[in-house]
């Protein structure tokens, strides 16, 4: 008993002492919780991911706690703490990834490109074709980075984390008794149609698709036709399936139709005249194109002293377009008008911006007039919006009045605009000093490759470089001056307001300029410091009218930001001007119409407070949608000239064209044509030999030192064209 009551104390007294750390008890008293076991286990395993039923075993996950070690695994991918890859996971601390977009899938590889409203295609991550879990271009996937054999940074999706169900167009085509779609850009991967999913689509038809089921990897999806366009080989059909991939709106609905109507039924009554500046004494007029039926400017100029008076008068569309109008939301979710060949997708019906809004000569037309100010020296110096009409005088075509400015105009065009020939050499003598100003603070005269195509029974006889008459540039100039004065209100007033804004180039990209400077031997170390836009602009100016002027035109503008529209005016970099809008064009630009109904509301004196409640929270969201709008009609535009050029050169297949290189990848280069079309000299299509790419923008073949780089002049003859791709191969023929 005695030694029995001694082991008893002794027992006891152990106790005691335990019981005086409540830490060490603790940890006696049971297991560790589960959520910080797991934990512990992915802390310990920091190089590798672990497989899910290895971390159950570390984790000595009892039967019990299989359900909430599920949860757990859950909770924490979707709170992003882990990242899963496959069948294993990992902490995301140790664990390099991104999310990001699929951009483009080919046979063997893809890219994708972080979600980062910066990131641009200089930022794509290369994906190996096995590294992508079958991702489709569109989807929101999870990458991890890591480094190849050569040290350059690749990733692995390693979760799917929205799948992309967007439509896309194609060509079928039938192999072994098998139905493929072959996607036009960012896929180029057949994707079998089963015969039940193929519809009406004949082989060679341009059709829209759909991924109807994924599979386990690229070769495994399976498409669905969703609509068929007819024969791929035709550039209209071709384009009906871009419209439709880019959900383009082709009609308007019958409330917007018969509000249209209402509008140009009413016409305009004399009671809508009372209130606003008389203008119709005024030698007011237009200036467009021969075909432009969506007149939304007019221009008078007079000069009394040493000081020039502007008037530029804009289409008073806020007044017929009222918020929340069928017209109205029908204008917002288009954004802008759709411009493309020789076709157009009005923002408005026709009865508005072919009819009442448009300012067509001989008739009145209500508008809002900027009346601007300029000294001598053609410095802004005060500014005054009101509500006005007009009656334009003639219907001012480009053609015509450069004709006139050159002196060789007929006498038919010199008695169309007899009476306005006075303010025409006004406007000469105002635009060269406008030009002037703005070059002296810095603004570039960069020159865009745009084309103008000739189009009979819907097919493409002729295509040409759009170029720009001096008519063209003084219009230009007007209404850079009216969109500045009213940016110059809103900043000045404090309104909400829709800016147009340029921010400064990205810095990787500058670099990238920097090294094909360089490589052609122009002086890049003004770049070194804090770039500017007149930097730039002496850069072009130094090769204006030399064989470089095309490639240095090209790089800068390659090396910029895009403008977009914003309710955060930061100003505008490239026209190197602190406050600048878009308020020129409300026919065709929702944001000018924004502007318009801001600027109204100051001009009819509502206070402040009024103007901020209406248009304060709504700017910045309306900027936005705006901005999406336009890269939208961006892309519907190249997409559609891209399969008119392609079009085009089918007519030219085995003939030789001069041309030059602008653009070098690793994959081969790009030729130019003096037509605009663009063209791919792939490297199979080169002398045999190893090839690389040097700081992209020269390919070398290694043992011989032949070198392709870009402003290279070259002889190219036309191989073959895929219209629905809008693509051009070309077989180099001889190199400078």
């Amino acid at each position: 008993m005695t030694r029995r009551k001694g082991l008893s104390m002794r027992y006891n007294n152990k106790n005691m002492k335990q019981s005086q750390n409540p830490r060490r008890s603790s940890r006696k008293s049971g297991p560790m919780p589960l959520n910080k076991r797991i934990m512990e286990v992915l802390r310990r395993n920091r190089k590798a991911p672990v497989r899910l039923k290895e971390l159950a075993v570390l984790a000595k996950v009892q039967p019990r706690e299989r359900k909430e070690f599920d949860q757990l695994i859950a909770q924490y991918k979707a709170k992003g703490i882990i990242i899963q890859e496959r069948n294993a996971v990992g902490l995301a601390e140790n664990m390099q990834t991104v999310k990001a977009k699929i951009v483009s899938v080919q046979e063997r590889f893809g890219f994708a490109r972080p979600l980062d409203e910066e990131a641009t295609r200089e930022d794509d991550i290369f994906l190996p074709g096995r590294e992508m879990l079958g991702a489709m271009p569109g989807d929101i996937v999870m990458v991890r980075l890591s480094k190849d054999g050569k040290g350059k940074t690749e990733g692995t999706v390693t979760e799917i984390l929205e799948e992309s169900h967007e439509n896309f167009p194609g060509v079928l085509y039938s192999e072994n008794g098998r139905f493929f779609v072959m996607p036009d850009k960012d896929m180029k991967i057949p994707i079998e149609v089963w015969e039940r999913d193929r519809g009406d689509a004949k082989v060679g038809d341009k059709v829209l698709a759909t991924v109807g089921k994924r599979g386990d990897g690229h070769f495994s999806h399976r498409a669905k036709v969703v609509r068929t366009f007819g024969c791929a080989d035709s550039a209209a059909n071709c384009c009906e399936a871009v419209l439709a991939a880019y959900k383009a709106r082709l009609h308007f609905d019958a409330p917007t139709q018969a509000e249209a109507k209402k509008v140009a039924e009413k016409g305009i009554q004399p009671s809508e005249l009372m209130d606003r500046l008389d203008l119709t004494g005024y030698n007011i007029f237009t200036i467009d194109g021969a075909d432009t039926k969506d007149i939304d400017d007019a221009i008078s100029l007079d000069k009394v002293g040493d000081v020039w008076e502007l008037g530029v008068h804009i289409a008073d569309v806020s007044y017929y377009v009222k918020p929340g109008s069928a017209l109205d939301n029908e204008a917002y979710a288009r954004g802008t008008s759709i411009y493309y060949a020789d076709q157009v997708l009005p923002m408005l019906p026709k009865e508005l911006s072919n009819g009442i809004c448009s300012l067509n000569p001989d008739e009145v037309r209500l508008t809002f007039s900027a009346l601007l100010t300029l000294n001598e020296q053609g410095d802004l110096i005060g500014y005054r919006f009101a509500k006005s009409y007009i009656r334009s005088r003639v219907k001012g075509v480009y053609s015509e009045v450069n004709a006139i400015l050159d002196g060789s105009a007929n006498d038919e065009i010199l008695a169309k605009y007899h009476e306005l020939l006075p303010e025409i050499e006004k406007m000469r003598e105002l635009s060269a000093l406008l030009h002037k100003r703005r070059f002296e603070r810095g603004s570039m005269n960069i020159e865009s490759s745009e084309s103008k195509f000739l189009i009979e029974n819907g097919r493409v006889k002729d295509i040409l470089p759009r170029t720009r008459g001096e008519s063209e540039k003084f219009i230009e100039e007007f209404m850079l001056v009216a969109n500045q004065a009213a940016a110059s209100v809103a900043m000045n007033e404090g309104l909400p307001f829709v800016y147009r804004v340029h921010e400064d180039p990205p810095e990787t990209k500058i670099d990238t300029l920097k090294t094909i400077l360089r490589q052609v031997g122009i002086d890049a170390s003004g770049l070194d410091t804090e770039v500017t836009a007149k930097q730039m602009s002496n850069i072009l100016e130094s090769v204006r009218d030399t064989h470089l002027e095309p490639l240095i035109n090209r790089q800068l503008l390659r090396s910029m930001a895009k403008a977009v529209y914003s309710s955060d005016n930061i100003g505008h970099f490239g026209l190197v001007l602190d406050n600048y809008a878009h308020f020129t064009s409300p026919i065709r630009r929702y944001p000018d119409l924004i502007i318009h109904r801001i600027l109204s509301a100051y001009v009819n004196e509502q206070p402040g407070k009024v103007i901020e409640k209406r248009f304060g929270n709504y700017v910045s969201p309306a900027a936005k949608h705006c901005s999406e709008c336009e890269l939208n009609a961006v892309n519907i535009e190249r997409d559609c000239e891209d399969c008119y050029k392609a079009e085009y050169m089918s007519n030219y297949i085995g003939d030789d064209f001069e041309g030059v290189i602008s653009g070098v990848q690793s994959y081969g280069f790009y030729v130019e044509l003096p037509n605009t079309v663009e063209g791919l000299v792939h490297i199979s299509e080169l002398p045999f030999g190893d090839y690389i790419l040097e700081e992209g923008m020269e390919l070398v073949e290694r043992m011989s030192n032949v070198r392709y780089k870009i402003g290279q002049k070259v002889l190219v003859r036309c191989a073959a064209v895929d219209v629905s791709a809008g693509e051009v191969d070309f077989e180099l023929l001889k190199a400078e």
